[in-house]
């Protein structure tokens, strides 16, 4: 038998009783302080109204409290026979909460001033005695509120009341089995948390994919000793379908000796033995405007052996094959997701998956991404709908969000496969989304759906421009526009106008990186094929001020999450810089812009990020990532998913896409890491020949590079190089002729080539220090080539480390020179190179290493060094 990867055991939330009631979804909000406010007899008729879940993340608020007041009648029907009370869920609060019922503390989470401590991601879930309630009359439950920085509020569900019982005393998780094709058995879990007897039955179900259909019905019993940490395993029979592989699978558990029960219904996708045929790479059919000024290489055509080569063999078997692919596809199988945005990562991950297995072809990542995107399009609802929320919130928080990497992703597999359902999938999703927003009656605000003044739900601009290439469908493109309009509504973020205006992101919507990112990426795409000048300066002007004012030396950008005041760039742990996708987005944004313009500068701010900040956020190691990756401290991998987690690999996938194509019809070497290109390239005389290039070398360890071209045939063609902004005394000899190159430019190379003729390159890579700026001043940074260093305190002295933890003046050193230290590297780091300088008037020197290779090991690092540099 085989286990099904998508399918482990899970701790059940049991999501449906005999007695439980929902909260209203309106209360009353007022921002203020006062303990006369908990009193069912205030009167809060003057309050604003508010509908929850919701945070004043968009909004200025006048007072770090505020309270709201939900008013409901409880049934008597809620008692429990044994008069253990009531469970109220509150779901998660920001920041810190106290809560009343009837004027009596039930509870708190956090710990208001002077010992603030927030709890803003925790579920509150608070007893109610039942001498508190006024059964079948109306009672208030009023929360006190206090939040210190950022958002406010009741943020994210759920809401309910039900009783205490059984429910609460007993965990259940289940498990499928997949024994064969369509075939599996269930296994469900039973756990005592106290010491209870339990008995009772569990009824189990297996329905069609409509839910219409029962297939198979089994019930048990159950009994569990009186003993925490007790088990029972109750196991149904092995189930086969000779033609169906997609299930409603459900069962109740009813107690014996009261009337709660538990139900439990999800989905079962029997994908394991799923492999779908590869028809053809499709292209889309509506072509841009504004052609490309650069083209890359398709990924078949390319292959990479040294640094890079081995970051994206990390990325593959470190990463992508051993993802947790439940948590990826499982808040779909069992609706609602675990949290609001858990609906965004597989369709991150398709996308991914469907360029790292173009690049290298591997069979059983193929596999994966062929079961996962099966699952996820079979979950998908008759209209259209494909997320994770239940119909009561549909269109609320992340929804449009989560609809938006579906599109991403599905189109990405569409486009590597010729998978017709994948892009059906799409075109619904799609549609969906065409017929609920608009301006029309009966049409919804799309910036109302989203977080950030709308700015997550209006970031789907970018997947509906191309799901209109793919389909021609005008209607995905007057979507786009309709866009555009809902930014300068009144409650929009201005996406455009405040830009044009200001030249400020700071400015923009409520200035959050991420999402504001993710619009101007939509936009730049809107661009190409609508050729709207207006467009692309606005993108432009975005761009050159991140550059300006928010870019790290590490090609990131973001603190909390935030723009923050022009060059305020800390650097620690506790600021949480540079997020994973912001990073990704920065990578996406420049990679169109260079796409469309060809400029250089676009491709300097790639390769600053690649070899920087993108790379640094995965752990060569172990595949785990850094949601936030300062450049002090060390760096907090983690191996579960999360957005970030989501999208650095999604980040390191795009990097094939800028390291080698043609600018204005020319191949053009990029990058200068070890790997073969094969291209069509234009001879003089107009004829296609088919060309590899190969680049020899061991960059960015050194800049001595071969680089050999092989026509089918001898013709003369043109060749462009690269030179570097950081490298000096760069040459270029092909035959007898020596091109100095300039730095910041390219060179141009047109003759007639021989198979396998070499050109040879040369460049230094001197080490330059750059200043600390606003946030450490009289501190520095090394950098080396396109590398930013840090001092890895694994790699260094107890010396050297005691030095830069207590922040000790006065250590000097000479004008940087940088020494090879690689043998100081242990056997197990993924890496090849290591540097030294000597501290002045001492025996000891400083160990630095590439910063996107630093803390692998745990090791504590810095970037900014208080250092006195001695000409």
């Amino acid at each position: 038998m085989k286990l099904l990867k998508t399918a482990v055991l899970l701790l059940i939330s049991l999501n449906c009783f005999s007695q439980s009631i929902s909260l209203p979804k309106e209360s009353k909000l007022k921002f203020g302080d006062n303990p006369e406010w908990a009193s069912p007899n205030f009167n809060d008729s003057e309050w604003q109204t508010q509908i929850f879940p919701n945070s004043f993340k968009d909004v200025k608020y006048d007072s770090s409290y505020c309270w709201y007041r939900i008013k409901l009648t409880i049934p008597s029907t809620l008692k429990t026979n044994n008069g253990k009370g009531l469970k109220l869920k509150l779901g998660k609060i920001d920041d810190v909460d106290q809560t009343y019922i009837n004027g009596n503390l039930i509870g708190e989470t956090g710990s208001l001033p002077p010992n603030y401590v927030t709890k803003w991601g925790e579920q509150r879930v608070y007893t109610i005695p039942e001498n508190m309630v006024q059964w079948d009359k109306e009672n208030v439950i009023a929360v006190r509120i206090y939040n210190l920085i950022g958002g406010m509020g009741m943020w994210e569900g759920p809401y309910t009341i039900e009783p205490l019982g059984w429910i609460d005393e007993v965990s259940v998780s289940h498990s499928f089995m997949e024994t064969a094709k369509n075939s599996f058995s269930t296994k469900i879990t039973f756990t005592n948390k106290t010491d209870n007897t339990f008995s009772g039955t569990v009824k189990y179900w297996i329905a069609d994919k409509a839910n219409k259909k029962v297939l198979f019905t089994e019930t048990k019993n159950v009994n569990l000793p009186a003993k925490p940490g007790a088990e029972t395993e109750v196991t149904f029979a092995n189930f086969k379908s000779a033609t169906e592989n997609v299930f409603n699978v459900g069962y109740q558990i009813n107690d014996n000796n009261s009337s709660l029960f538990s139900k439990k219904e999800q989905f079962f996708i029997a994908a394991n033995h799923i492999e779908i045929p590869v028809l053809k790479e499709v292209k889309p059919l509506v072509k841009n405007k504004i052609q490309n000024n650069y083209n890359t290489v398709t990924f078949q055509n390319e292959r990479f052996n040294g640094f890079l080569g081995t970051r994206f063999d990390k990325n593959l078997t470190q990463r992508l094959l051993k993802v947790d692919e439940f948590g990826l596809i499982g808040s779909y199988l069992d609706r609602p997701g675990i949290h609001p945005w858990a609906g965004e990562h597989v369709g991150k991950y398709l996308e991914t998956a469907c360029n790292v297995w173009k690049l290298t072809g591997n069979r059983d990542l193929k596999k994966q991404m062929d079961r996962l995107m099966y699952q996820l399009i079979n979950t998908q609802k008759e209209d259209g709908y494909l997320g994770t929320y239940t119909p009561d919130q549909y269109w609320t928080s992340w929804d449009v969000w989560s609809h938006k990497y579906n599109l991403h992703g599905l189109l990405a597999y569409y486009a590597a496969t010729g998978y017709k359902p994948a892009l059906e999938s799409c075109q619904k999703m799609g549609n969906l989304l065409c017929r609920t927003f608009g301006n029309n009656p009966g049409q919804m605000d799309i910036i109302e759906a989203g977080t950030h003044m709308g700015m997550a739900a209006t970031s789907v601009l970018d997947a509906m421009v191309d799901l209109y290439k793919y389909t021609a469908d005008k209607k995905y493109l007057d979507f786009c526009y309709y866009i555009l309009e809902a930014w300068d509504q009144d409650n929009g973020p201005k996406v455009i106008s405040t830009i044009l205006a200001t030249g400020k992101v700071n400015k923009v919507g409520n200035n959050k990186s991420y999402e504001m990112l993710s619009n101007y990426v939509g936009l730049i795409k809107l661009y190409q094929i609508t050729g709207d000048k207006k467009f692309l300066k606005a993108t432009e002007l975005a761009w050159q001020d991140v550059v300006t004012n928010q870019l790290y030396i590490t090609g990131t950008s973001s603190s909390h999450e935030y723009f923050q005041e022009d060059k305020y760039l800390p650097a620690g742990i506790k600021d949480n810089m540079g997020e994973g996708c912001v990073t990704t987005t920065w990578v996406q944004l420049n990679q169109n812009l260079f796409e469309t313009t060809g400029d250089i500068k676009y491709l300097n701010e790639l390769e600053r990020t690649v070899y920087n900040h993108l790379l640094a956020a995965e752990n060569p190691q172990t595949g785990c990532v850094s949601y936030y990756t300062p450049l002090m401290n060390k760096k907090p991998y983690t191996c579960h998913i999360t957005c970030c987690q989501s999208s650095v690999p999604r980040g390191i996938a795009l990097v094939p896409k800028f390291t080698f194509g043609n600018i204005n019809k020319i191949p053009t070497v990029l990058f200068y890491e070890p790997a073969i290109y094969k291209d069509k390239v234009m001879t003089s005389d107009k004829n296609i020949i088919e060309v590899a290039f190969n680049l020899e070398g061991n960059f960015p360890e050194s800049g001595n590079i071969v680089l050999s071209v092989t026509g089918s045939k001898p013709a003369s063609f043109s060749v462009a190089l690269r030179v570097p902004e950081w490298c000096t005394n760069y040459t270029a000899k092909a035959g007898d002729k020596v091109y100095k190159g300039i730095a910041n430019q390219f060179i141009t190379i047109t003759k007639n080539w021989k198979p396998g003729e070499k050109v040879m390159i040369s460049f230094d890579m001197p080490a330059t220090t750059i200043p600390g700026g606003k946030n450490y001043p009289n501190q520095v940074a090394f950098q080396r080539g396109p590398q930013v260093l840090a001092l890895d305190g694994s790699l260094n002295s107890a010396v050297v480390n005691d030095l830069f933890s207590n922040f000790k003046e006065g250590v000097s050193i000479d004008n940087p020179s940088l020494v090879n230290e690689s043998k100081l590297l242990p056997a197990n780091w993924v890496g090849k190179q290591a540097y030294s300088v000597n501290i002045l008037n001492s025996n000891e020197k400083i160990v630095l290493v590439p910063f996107a290779e630093a803390s692998q090991t745990d090791g504590e690092m810095r970037v900014w060094l208080p250092l006195q540099i001695k000409n």
